[in-house]
């Protein structure tokens, strides 16, 4: 998508301090239409000085990290639900990207341009560098995730192939590969450890994956075993529960979960869906397209009732994170094409 690509362009070349509520935050109300219509608290907020603000996850304090781009560079970011915003830099990178942040306050993800480096930031501010043995992906779409636990998972290229890899607190790194796959890509961790993503196998087909805390691996396929474009966009919940996409002419969503089959589902009237997450009560958030390709946002309950919902005046409005009260959080495209974040409590 146009909107992530630009994110490879941003340089972090310089601290930013912490900032108090900005006073250029909106607070809207917003209806949330489905079956029901229902009512929602929206907040619109922006990096300091910036016009283009990425979220990325949320945690269940409504604590929001990502990355936004001002005059100097770009910048890690974490917006507590009082609106207080802290911004952050890797020391001495180019680029940084927040991909995760667990409910301690601990945010992951990784930076650098020449070399990329994984990184936690605990709550308290320290800054710990970590390698695999190949590279990360130079992307902002790196899907490096961290659990409440501290355990930080993810996908890495040795040069030929994407392997998992799984980090525990100890700092330890260890590798994951599916058995018989030529590669595996891990995108998802859940509270309890389990890893999901896909594989694919010596014939060259695709599949989802499970691996348990215990190192058993679960297989399973989607119709065409086809997960969309790459990268894929695999979550997993505390329940167990897989939700990512799949593409069978168009991007669609699918659930599921170890010793169950998969359901698959759309937004109606959609040219395309897709799943961003899924909390602990099987509410899933994501993007869909409509008939004239443009982007808005939907929320998906456990009982497959389906709600959308875009910033009023956006041209494209996107979900990427569901925490386990349902606030939901993302980013948003004006008509200048600047991007911003939004927080909705419905």
């Amino acid at each position: 998508m146009a909107h992530r690509n630009i994110l490879l362009l941003l340089a972090c070349v310089m601290a930013a301090p912490a900032q108090t509520p900005s006073r250029s935050e909106n607070l809207l109300r917003l209806q949330l239409e489905g079956l029901r219509s229902r009512s929602s608290k929206l907040i619109l907020f922006s990096g300091p000085g910036s016009t283009l603000t990425y979220p990325s996850a949320i945690d269940d304090g409504g604590t929001i990290t990502g990355f936004y781009a001002d005059a100097n560079g770009g910048h890690g970011f974490l917006r507590g639900l009082d609106g207080g915003i802290v911004t952050f830099n890797a020391p001495g990178s180019e680029d940084i990207y927040p991909s995760s942040v667990n409910s301690g306050g601990a945010v992951t993800g990784n930076y650098g341009s020449a070399a990329q480096y994984g990184f936690l930031r605990t709550p308290d501010g320290a800054w710990i560098t970590f390698t695999v043995p190949g590279t990360f992906p130079n992307s902002s779409e790196n899907p490096i995730v961290v659990n409440d636990a501290g355990m930080i998972a993810g996908p890495y290229f040795d040069g030929s192939d994407f392997h998992g890899f799984i980090r525990t607190l100890d700092g330890s790194v260890s590798t994951l590969n599916a058995p018989g796959s030529t590669y595996t890509y891990a995108t998802g961790l859940n509270a309890s450890g389990a890893v999901t993503g896909i594989y694919t196998d010596a014939n060259y087909v695709t599949h989802g994956f499970l691996r348990a805390i215990d190192g058993t691996w679960t297989s399973f396929d989607v119709p065409g075993n086809d997960f969309g474009f790459f990268p894929p966009t695999l979550s997993i919940n505390s329940s167990g529960v897989v939700v990512g996409t799949y593409f069978d002419n168009e991007n669609q969503g699918f659930l599921w979960q170890s010793g169950g089959s998969v359901t698959t589902f759309d937004v109606a009237g959609a040219s395309g869906t897709q799943p961003s997450a899924i909390n602990s009560s099987g509410t899933v958030v994501g993007s869909y397209q409509d008939a004239s390709f443009t982007y808005h946002g939907f929320m998906r309950t456990s009982a497959g009732e389906v709600y959308t919902f875009s910033v009023p005046g956006a041209i494209a409005t996107y979900a990427v994170g569901i925490n386990d009260s349902g606030m939901i959080a993302g980013s948003y495209q004006d008509s200048a094409d600047d991007s911003y974040g939004f927080l909705l409590i419905p």
